[in-house]
């Protein structure tokens, strides 16, 4: 989102807020209906182009977005992210409008998902805007969907952080499904056709070896008596004509000497080397990805896949992540009859 888009959003948002407080009344009356209409984070539309940071914490993972320029990144990593999820929760979060007053009971925060991200139950999710210098400019937990409101988005139920009033209200909090969807996950795809050789190894010992014969890859060692299995050497190829990860960070240090790995070289001579680093707690992989070409024609593809890999590691999700342990025996199967 670029500081002019930022100050389109701005002028919408004062506009929308502006009608709706004309036809709110007080503040501090509590029954049902008396707010309905009004802004449930007021301020925030008037300083759309002062935000810097955005924190929101779920029960899963905490993302912190950082303003960079004209651009996004993530605090914890510095890897970019998207502009259009960062638009579309500023945008929602500004919108937002009292539909009704619900209750002011914090115990009662649980059956509406408004709990603290960290309860046990109801939790819901807390999103913070901040200027660059780290003041707060708006924080809201946001809590359970209505659709019995009517437009487009529903309803849901909020509160502003450090407040029990709870709300139902029109329009709803956009959030990405996950601490992916903050990135553009993808990086990088290679065609089947052009994969000549790969490895799966346990630190230097290498485990199997495939190399292209005709147009698709072939074990180099098939054990006696078996046969190739087609769809194991299809899921080591679709780790590269797909690649990408589902969390991030930065890296921490070279991996272990005996750490396993699977890589792919290209006709061109562009190899891709994933080295696990450490499992993660949902069962996927962390592992670091390096790039190096061994012709001339492979600098071009190299120079575009560092720029992503560069200084980072990425978390793999669990069911792309078999090869890694998989010896040659793994991508076989009985002969037919």
């Amino acid at each position: 989102m670029t500081v002019k888009s930022l100050a389109v959003l701005g002028l919408a948002t004062v506009v929308a807020v502006g009608i709706a407080v004309a036809t709110s009344f007080s503040w501090n009356t509590r029954d049902a209906v008396s707010q309905r209409g009004a802004p449930v984070l007021p301020a925030l539309a008037k300083k759309v182009d002062d935000i810097g940071l955005i924190t929101v914490e779920t029960s899963e993972h905490t993302t912190t977005i950082k303003r960079d320029g004209d651009g996004f990144t993530d605090a914890a990593s510095g890897y970019p992210i998207k502009r259009e999820p960062v638009r579309a929760l500023v945008a929602s979060a500004a919108l937002l409008a009292i539909e009704e007053n619900k209750t002011g009971d914090a115990t009662r925060h649980g059956e509406l998902d408004l709990n603290a991200p960290d309860a046990k139950r109801g939790a819901g999710e807390k999103i913070i805007f901040r200027t660059k210098d780290s003041n707060e400019l708006a924080a809201l937990i946001a809590g359970k969907a209505d659709y019995s409101v009517g437009g487009i988005s529903g309803g849901q139920y909020v509160r502003r952080a450090g407040d029990d009033q709870a709300y139902l209200v029109r329009g709803s909090v956009k959030l990405p499904f996950g601490r992916a969807g903050w990135f553009d996950t993808k990086l990088l795809e290679l065609e089947p056709e052009t994969m000549a050789s790969a490895t799966i190894a346990k630190g230097e010992i290498a485990r199997v070896s495939l190399t292209k014969v005709g147009d698709k890859l072939k074990l180099v060692d098939l054990p006696e008596g078996k046969a190739e299995d087609p769809d194991k050497i299809a899921r080591v190829t679709r780790l590269f004509s797909a690649l990408s990860f589902a969390d991030v960070r930065k890296k921490k240090g070279a991996p272990p000497a005996d750490a396993q790995s699977v890589s792919m070289t290209t006709g061109d001579g562009l190899t891709i080397k994933l080295v696990s680093i450490a499992p993660s707690e949902d069962k996927g992989l962390w592992v670091q990805i390096s790039a190096t070409a061994d012709k001339p024609e492979a600098e071009k593809a190299l120079a575009e896949v560092l720029k992503k890999l560069d200084g980072y590691e990425f978390k793999l999700a669990s069911a792309t992540i078999s090869p890694f342990d998989w010896s040659a025996a793994d991508l076989t199967k009985e002969p037919q009859s």
